[in-house]
């Protein structure tokens, strides 16, 4: 029999196989989603500096960041997330408090995007001669950062895990 003919009592993804496109599929997302809410947080400081006349440009830039990137990233973040923590199952998630605090982070991170968007939103349906807050936006840019490391540092270390 030839090689290359596959035998069809054999699986074709061991849970090992699918974790690991899940967990693939979910850092796509992390990427994505952090990336673009820290440039999203960074530009939206950018904006509150900037004449009147290009604010307008700036509030464009923001939603389309936002919406071709940060959200989309968010999304396949939360989504894989949860199949993989399905595919875990119950017994392991009950005594994973690593992730328990690491989803309370996660929360926190997406309270911060849904507050940015809201915030974007207002901005550009607001007159460009309205000033914004320059330090609101530095400060939710430094928190967003610290979380990030935070979430890194709890799903690559697993503290607190049973062994």
């Amino acid at each position: 029999m030839a090689s290359h003919i596959r035998d069809p009592s054999r699986k074709v993804l061991t849970s090992a196989s699918m974790r690991s496109w899940l967990l693939g599929f979910h850092l796509i997302g992390v990427v994505l989603w952090m990336g673009g809410l820290l440039t999203f947080s960074r530009i939206m400081g950018y904006h509150s500096k900037e004449a009147p006349a290009v604010r307008p440009r700036f509030s464009f830039l923001e939603g389309r960041l936002n919406g071709l990137v940060a959200l989309p990233g968010a999304i396949l973040t939360i989504l894989f997330g949860v199949l993989m923590t399905v595919d875990y199952g119950r017994a392991w998630f009950r005594v994973a408090m690593w992730l328990h605090i690491k989803l309370t982070l996660v929360i926190v991170v997406a309270a911060i995007h849904v507050f940015l968007t809201l915030k974007q939103r207002q901005v550009a349906k607001q007159s460009p001669d309205v000033p914004l807050n320059r330090a609101l936006y530095a400060s939710l840019h430094g928190i967003i950062g610290l979380l990030v490391i935070a979430i890194i540092l709890l799903a690559t270390h697993q503290p607190m895990s049973q062994q």
